[in-house]
């Protein structure tokens, strides 16, 4: 299994909090409230993934404040600035049909319902009324493409074979 299929990201770390461990976290998931009920977390050192014991849970506004067992101080989790927090995937909270974990859609080749190919999503951000898939062109001279995620442009989603086919609205180009 890769890195990939075995764990999800569902934040990223900002900076320490206060003085006594704790870290700021920019939750990327539906529900801040899914934070609460996490007993250990993962952050990637390399290639491996180091699991974290978690010792309390606080939101403050649209941020989480996470407190990692044994690590008592700002400067022991100061490294931890900008590293994004991961779970095991068997830990993950069950998807609604037609939705999609972040983390899969990253990578994914989009297409036009014609074939062309328009480069692959390289990030995603919320948009308010919908999500919309960062996509960067294949040719370094094409410039890149924001695609809505809605039903009328996105026609499929394939996280398998990490691919998307849209059907572009006019002005999408």
């Amino acid at each position: 299994m890769s890195i990939k299929t075995e764990y999800l990201v569902i934040g990223k770390i900002v900076k320490p909090f206060g003085i006594k461990g704790e870290v700021k976290v920019f939750p990327i998931t539906d529900s801040a409230l899914r934070f609460k009920d996490l007993r250990y977390v993962f952050l990637q050192s390399g290639s491996r993934f180091n699991r974290f014991d978690v010792n309390s849970v606080r939101l403050a506004n649209e941020f989480v404040l996470l407190k990692f067992t044994g690590l008592e101080t700002r400067d022991t989790v100061e490294n931890f600035r900008g590293e994004y927090l991961y779970i095991d995937r068997k830990n993950a909270v069950e998807l609604e049909e037609s939705s999609y974990y972040y983390y899969d859609l990253l990578d994914c080749k989009v297409k036009t319902i014609e074939g062309i190919m328009l480069g692959s999503v390289y990030d995603i951000q919320n948009a308010g009324s919908c999500d919309v898939y960062f996509v960067r062109a294949q040719n370094k001279d094409e410039k890149e493409v924001l695609i809505p995620a809605i039903s009328q442009v996105v026609k499929n989603i394939d996280v398998i074979n990490k691919e998307i086919t849209v059907d572009l609205i006019d002005g999408l180009l």
